[in-house]
């Protein structure tokens, strides 16, 4: 709950309460997928202390800010997975980090392949140590760049989905995501409230890379604490070999940026 200061107020979750709480937030999950999630965020408790996995260093904030909100991301990615592909669905988790949001995607839906990248080593390291010990099998990792990926025959337009955490502005993201997004895939993409800009620009470089946003629309309430709109991209043509650009350009100089002021039609 939160008190008068808007602070929010949790039980510690690896209590009695805190964990009927977390239990009562997530889908259904077995006992043993629901060990699997604490073991990983416990583990990302004690990694944090001695290697910068993620801002939030507490075990009341990891829980709430990114387990949950991970969670939030499952029915959304349910609700635009492809019927009857004949295989295993590929999603791909760009900028993991420290695992989020896709290690809590690749336990809490074990019938989908996850692949997990992030360009930094001791964070990719961690992952897969992770992936090791709780014994995931629908989840692998890779130590790169998605501008690099990208340039991959066997990874381009290879995965479902795409998603990513607010590591980088939303027009870096489709740049990033949609080349490695098949035609007819979508890019998942978690944001704050206040993006009316990043829409804007975000909407000329999803047609510039052959994508159109589909909605942002406000995520439900997930015991977090945390206001999310999640914006929708789908692919809708093939995205030139010119993009990505090469690696940092997509974030230093946005596409769609300086392309003209203007409502961007959203929700």
């Amino acid at each position: 709950m939160e008190g008068g200061s808007g602070a929010v107020v949790t039980s510690d979750p690896r209590s009695p309460e805190g964990k009927e709480a977390r239990l009562s937030s997530l889908p259904d999950l077995s006992e043993r997928q629901q060990l699997q999630l604490d073991t990983f965020r416990d583990a990302l408790f004690e990694h944090n202390k001695t290697t910068n996995l993620t801002a939030i260093r507490d075990l009341d904030g990891i829980e709430r800010r990114l387990i949950r909100e991970s969670v939030r991301l499952v029915r959304p990615l349910e609700s635009v997975l492809p019927p009857e592909m004949g295989r295993r669905p590929r999603v791909l988790d760009i900028g993991t980090g420290g695992g989020l949001p896709g290690l809590v995607l690749a336990i809490a839906l074990p019938d989908i392949d996850f692949t997990l990248l992030d360009a930094t080593g001791k964070k990719i390291a961690f992952v897969q140590r992770v992936i090791d010990q709780i014994g995931l099998t629908n989840a692998r990792t890779i130590h790169d760049r998605a501008e690099a990926i990208a340039r991959d025959p066997a990874l381009r337009e290879a995965f479902d989905i795409a998603v990513a955490r607010a590591v980088t502005s939303l027009p870096a993201l489709i740049e990033l995501g949609l080349p490695l997004v098949r035609l007819g895939g979508h890019l998942l993409l978690p944001k704050g409230t206040a993006i009316d800009d990043e829409l804007r620009e975000g909407k000329i470089a999803a047609a510039t890379v052959g994508g159109r946003i589909l909605h942002a629309a406000k995520l439900p309430e997930a015991g977090s604490g945390i206001a999310t709109r999640l914006v929708m991209v789908k692919k809708t043509a093939p995205t030139s070999e010119t993009y990505p650009r090469r690696a940092g350009l997509p974030s230093r100089s946005p596409l769609g940026r300086d392309s003209g002021k203007g409502h961007t039609g959203l929700p």
